[in-house]
């Protein structure tokens, strides 16, 4: 797991008691918490709501030139938006963290040996964003891990 300087900050200003009374609606969260992937036309995508509207095959465009983006895109979720009522920045922020351990395990375990992923946890002092992409040879990653601590916000990142 590697972290820029940004997210240090935010770990290390964190109020562990503030985090004991997070409700959490598992029916709104299941398919987050407990997530789904499959391959769809060379793509690794976490199974969602909108599934049913992906093309019948991927189709290189300005704003997503290769499969890489479209995976970074097609594969985030704002933790913000299925944990609305959550004010707790601290709460949201360590439960982000521990989902993007998940999905890296589950992730290995479907995939072990055949496929390479980059799991990524942004924030800024509102929202926590989990994504992730498959790390291929042929095409430029979509998050430089060298420059961590150029980017604005925190980041926590996961390969594997």
């Amino acid at each position: 797991m590697k972290i820029n300087s940004i997210m240090k900050q935010y770990i290390d200003s964190m109020d562990i008691d503030s985090m004991k009374n997070l409700a959490i609606d598992f029916t709104r969260v299941e398919s987050i918490i407990f997530p789904k992937f499959f391959e769809w036309d060379g793509c690794v995508l976490l199974s969602q709501q909108r599934d049913k509207a992906l093309p019948t095959h991927f189709l290189p465009s300005q704003f997503v030139p290769d499969r890489t983006a479209f995976e970074a895109d097609y594969n985030h979720i704002h933790l913000n938006d299925f944990f609305d009522e959550c004010s707790n920045f601290n709460a949201l922020l360590s439960v982000g963290i521990k989902m993007l351990e998940v999905w890296a395990a589950v992730l290995h375990k479907q995939y072990i040996g055949r496929r390479k992923f980059m799991l990524i946890l942004s924030c800024d002092d509102e929202e926590v964003v989990l994504r992730f992409y498959v790390v291929r040879e042929n095409e430029a990653p979509w998050l430089d891990t060298s420059k961590l601590d150029s980017y604005l916000d925190g980041l926590v990142i996961i390969e594997i």
